[in-house]
């Protein structure tokens, strides 16, 4: 093989062994049409990098849907709070699919910026602010019968795992 040809040949190979995934990606679904040459680099990248990719995250669940209906192929990852990424896989090499699930892997793209990767913040209804706090517990509930015995599973406002601090604004 001529050095020009060796260059040419893709070198992301050995990154299957290293690839970890965030904290907050929760999964990983991957689907093809079998047999189809669209979908071949799909199939490769399973047979190949993905029980070097699995051995390495247990933790992350790891969807296979092969299907015999002609459609594109698919990487989606999947996030905390129902937040995902989806790459479409058309035609592509296992190396550009291995590349794909590196980007998943890292939080969603590799392109830096405020509006690229998921992001980690919850969403605001989730959230449960100090300055919506002031003055009252909202998890306190207050009995008709006062010689009810105090819940001791009962969260409170200082206690709630959400509870983000806020400037007041």
């Amino acid at each position: 093989m001529s050095v020009f040809l060796r260059g040419m040949q893709p070198q992301n190979g050995f990154t299957a062994k290293t690839i970890k995934f965030v904290k907050h990606c929760k999964g990983l679904e991957i689907g093809w049409t079998h047999n189809k040459l669209r979908s071949q680099g799909v199939e490769e990248f399973v047979e190949e990098y993905l029980p070097l990719i699995r051995e390495n995250n247990p933790h992350i669940s790891i969807r296979l849907s092969r299907t015999h209906i002609n459609c594109d192929p698919f990487v989606i990852g999947i996030y905390e709070h129902c937040r995902m990424r989806k790459r479409r896989c058309d035609w592509k090499t296992k190396h550009q699919v291995l590349s794909f699930v590196e980007e998943m892997a890292i939080g969603g793209d590799y392109v830096k910026g405020r509006k690229r990767g998921v992001k980690t913040i919850l969403p605001r209804g989730l959230q449960l602010w100090n300055t919506e706090t002031i003055g009252h517990d909202v998890f306190k509930v207050y009995s008709k019968w006062k010689g009810d015995p105090p819940d001791p599973m009962e969260i409170t406002s200082s206690s709630h795992p959400y509870l983000t601090h806020r400037k007041h604004a």
